[in-house]
């Protein structure tokens, strides 16, 4: 199907969306000027339980404060209303859009039910890529008629420094907290996350949590079990695990693969070759 319409969406993802837009028209009349989705859902509609709805919305101006305390009203209510699924993003200007995500100033957004104002974890390269490929309109001028900003050197650069960061010290907390390591969920975002980060260093192309776990079980067939276990979890949750009888061997096999897969993503100093269709050389 590729990158789904808004009628195409699941139902959750279209109330909570709907009701945003209409506390938005409601309180701060005019603030908005577009509201879009990217992450795994613009992937063919992917959308599991336990899955989280990723915004950008994008205003007329520089929100105020009086802006921001209604957007923190807004997003306390819609929290109220509808929990789950997590409904997390942040508010910029087209013109942010326009230029790198490394200078965009500080702005309101949510994330896991926490409203602040502050540099978003989601303002990143990646981001914009999403959105420029497989972001989804709501509200507002097509994406595609929009200027988004992408550099491919960039993207592969930040990429691979968020795999360095981020995701070598989660692998060294897990040794430090191994009951929360054997869980199912970290299966799940350990076995999918960190594969899709490097899905895109070696390919170019970005995927879904789901496409990078399919794509990991062939690129590391040694540790099909554990990608197997991430994939279940998330597409599958009431299938039986294998690993119910020995959630540490869970925590084992998830560390080395983990190990294995950053260390693959680190050594991708540069990005791939690719053709006129975009595809690995």
């Amino acid at each position: 199907m590729g990158t789904p319409t808004r009628d195409e969406l699941p139902g959750a993802v279209r109330v909570v969306t709907d009701a945003h837009l209409a506390l938005l028209d409601e309180r701060a009349p005019g603030l908005l000027d577009g509201l879009y989705l990217h992450g795994s859902l613009g992937f063919d509609a992917e959308f599991h339980a336990g899955s989280d709805v990723d915004f950008v919305a994008v205003t007329t101006r520089r929100p105020t404060d009086e802006d921001t305390e209604v957007l923190r009203q807004v997003h306390a209510e819609l929290d109220k209303r509808w929990p789950e699924p997590a409904y997390d993003g942040f508010y910029v200007t087209a013109d942010d859009l326009a230029g790198p995500p490394d200078v965009v100033p500080d702005g309101p957004g949510v994330l896991h039910q926490w409203f602040d104002v502050g540099t978003h974890s989601d303002v990143r390269h990646i981001t914009w890529r999403e959105l420029r490929d497989h972001g989804i309109t709501l509200r507002g001028r097509d994406l595609r008629d929009l200027q988004i900003w992408s550099d491919d050197a960039a993207l592969h650069a930040s990429t691979l420094e968020n795999l360095d960061t981020f995701w070598r010290s989660q692998l060294e907390a897990m040794e430090h907290h191994p009951r929360e390591a054997s869980l199912p969920q970290a299966a799940e975002w350990g076995a999918l996350g960190a594969a899709r980060l490097v899905h895109l260093l070696v390919t170019g192309t970005q995927t879904s949590k789901s496409g990078a776990g399919r794509w990991a079980r062939e690129a590391y067939p040694h540790h099909r079990e554990i990608v197997e276990e991430g994939l279940r979890v998330r597409e599958r949750p009431d299938d039986p695990s294998t690993y119910a009888a020995d959630p540490d061997r869970r925590r084992r096999d998830l560390v080395a693969l983990m190990t294995e897969v950053i260390a693959d993503g680190v050594a991708r100093t540069s990005p791939p070759l690719t053709d006129r269709r975009g595809a690995a050389t």
